[in-house]
């Protein structure tokens, strides 16, 4: 996503500011005043000023659906945003909004109105169809003096259905990230932001001159669909928009509930179905009238920006929700992994699901010999075989893309690409206690937002944590060098692997990233006698994810 991001970076100077600091009130030059709130941050109580749901683009709804976005007008008086505004539509275990479009909105948090500080736009994930703002508050990353926006997009077949048309074209929900980045080069100086100071910074599905990638890249599997329209179309079916000759119309005037159903269903039902699941409506679309990726991706690898400077990396055990949501999808796949046999045919449904059919079968057998001991194969435990099957998810879906990426960038500027790999635990439960594994000390995906965002309650040793990765990701973000106290020297990434910082309680620079594949069968793994290993080169394994990622 970079490559598209960085194009908005250098726009204009920041405005004056007019701001009342009693009141939290701002007037935005062209636009109109906004009324905020106080907070304060977590740990010194320093005054935060927040400006929640200023909308950044006219509301999508009527002929504007699944058009591109349309700035918004300024408004006469004074504009509410002292309270969070609503998600963009979505049907998810933890919100639901199946009402109201009317969410192209931004929030800012600032603790100074008058200063010129750096800026860091956070783009949430949630595989384009789920997510939004109000989940990422400030209250760590405010203790550093930075100004934080926290943007918000259309989601699901509101921002990513694609008939390749000008009526549905697709890629509108980048197109809304876009929009909002021009909102923030216009107008974050009255807000106490620099506007030639931005870092973008993202998880998953969200990922300036200066951008942090957290567990996600634009060359993950399902990131990129070359053909959208069969499975938008099913959408539209399930919809009850079955004339192609009116279907555009039929969608935008289907009510939101139905349209937000059927996706649902179609998402469900692809990924339940055999083969690699081409899911419309979570996915940028490649081609088409929206202009924004004549080509994949993998096109460009040569042609990164040369000034950019990028942050990347993964958690320990970023594989675990892949491996979780393709188990919760097709439970009976799990059985098929209880003989050797079975551990050979449900990493090829692995495979599959990951688009890795290109190699005739090679990839399986090396992923086997790369990721279990000859002992694990012969007994096929689930308590054995599963470390190593969330390392095969990680790789293909999350670490051998995000390795891709820094690639990228590495090849024309080595001197300005950070890896890592976040490996701190903690006590606190899984994302999905339901998920049979079997070991403790998992990280799982995204776990480190929780150090970079409340969401809970911290202990002690948890806090200490949250105040490193705040002083490094600020640190990055002020002068292109993340840095903080009991941290070693962290050099970039300037050789094919590495080196990389692995972040935990004690941190510690390593050279070899190629062993974090393989991080979670080496943390979990039980030596018994006889475990004899059928492991080939790391190296091997790894240039083979890579190579089939671009094919």
């Amino acid at each position: 996503m970079w490559l598209l991001i960085v194009a908005t970076i250098c726009w204009n100077l920041p405005l004056p500011s007019n701001a009342q600091h009693s009141t939290p009130i701002v007037n935005i030059q062209g636009l109109g005043s906004v009324q905020g709130s106080i907070g304060h941050t977590t740990w010194t109580s320093r005054t935060i000023y927040q400006f929640q749901g200023i909308p950044y683009a006219q509301s999508p709804v009527g002929t504007l659906r699944f058009q591109p976005p349309v700035k918004r007008p300024g408004w006469t008086g004074t504009l509410d945003v002292s309270q969070p505004s609503v998600h963009c539509p979505q049907i998810t275990d933890q919100y639901t909004n199946v009402e109201n479009e009317d969410c192209l909105t931004l929030s800012v948090y600032s603790n100074s109105l008058d200063e010129v500080r750096p800026v860091m736009v956070w783009i949430h994930g949630g595989w384009f169809f789920a997510g939004g703002a109000n989940e990422y508050h400030p209250n760590y990353l405010l203790e550093a003096d930075i100004v934080l926006v926290v943007i918000q997009y259309r989601l699901g077949p509101l921002g990513f259905l694609s008939l390749l048309n000008d009526r549905i074209p697709g890629n509108v929900g980048i197109l809304d990230a876009v929009m909002a980045l021009e909102w923030v080069q216009q107008h974050i100086g009255v807000f106490g932001g620099n506007a030639k100071q931005v870092t973008v910074f993202g998880e998953s599905a969200g990922s300036a001159a200066r951008a942090i990638l957290q567990s996600g890249s634009v060359f993950s599997p399902w990131a990129m669909c070359d053909s959208p329209v069969q499975g938008s179309m099913d959408i539209a079916r399930r919809t009850g928009c079955t004339d192609e000759a009116t279907v555009e119309q039929c969608l935008q005037q289907a009510p939101l509930i139905n349209l937000l159903q059927a996706f649902e269903n179609h998402r469900t039902e692809t990924i339940k179905s055999d083969g690699y699941p081409s899911v419309a409506g979570t996915c940028v679309v490649v081609g088409g009238p929206s202009g924004l990726f004549p080509q994949h991706p993998k096109h460009y690898l040569g042609s990164a920006p040369k000034n950019i400077t990028i942050m990347a990396g993964t958690t320990s055990q970023d594989g675990m929700f892949l491996l979780d949501e393709i188990s919760k999808l097709q439970p009976e796949s799990l059985h098929t992994a209880k003989t050797s046999y079975g551990l050979l045919q449900f990493i090829r449904l692995l495979q599959e699901k990951f688009g890795q059919t290109k190699l005739d079968g090679t990839l399986e057998t090396y992923q086997i010999m790369g990721s279990f001991l000859k002992s694990e194969v012969d007994q096929a435990q689930w308590k054995d075989v599963v470390p190593g099957l969330i390392d095969i998810c990680g790789n293909h879906g999350i670490k051998g893309p995000v390795l891709t990426d820094v690639h990228a960038v590495s090849a024309v500027n080595p001197e300005n690409v950070y890896l890592y790999s976040f490996d701190f635990y903690s006590e606190r439960p899984r994302a999905d206690p339901s998920f049979p594994f079997p070991h403790k000390g998992v990280v799982e995906h995204a776990e480190d937002l929780y150090y970079l965002f409340p969401r809970t309650e911290l202990n002690e040793r948890e806090t200490k944590m949250a105040k490193t990765m705040v002083r490094l990701w600020s640190s990055f973000a002020t002068v292109g060098i993340p840095a903080a106290r009991d941290v070693p020297y962290w050099p970039t990434a300037d050789r094919l692997y590495g080196p990389y910082l692995k972040i935990n309680e004690v941190c510690e620079q390593r050279n070899y990233y190629l062993n974090e594949f393989f991080a979670t069968s080496e943390k979990f793994r039980t030596y018994g006698s006889g475990s004899s290993q059928c492991r080939i080169s790391v190296i091997t394994i790894v240039l083979l994810v890579l190579i089939s990622r671009l094919l």
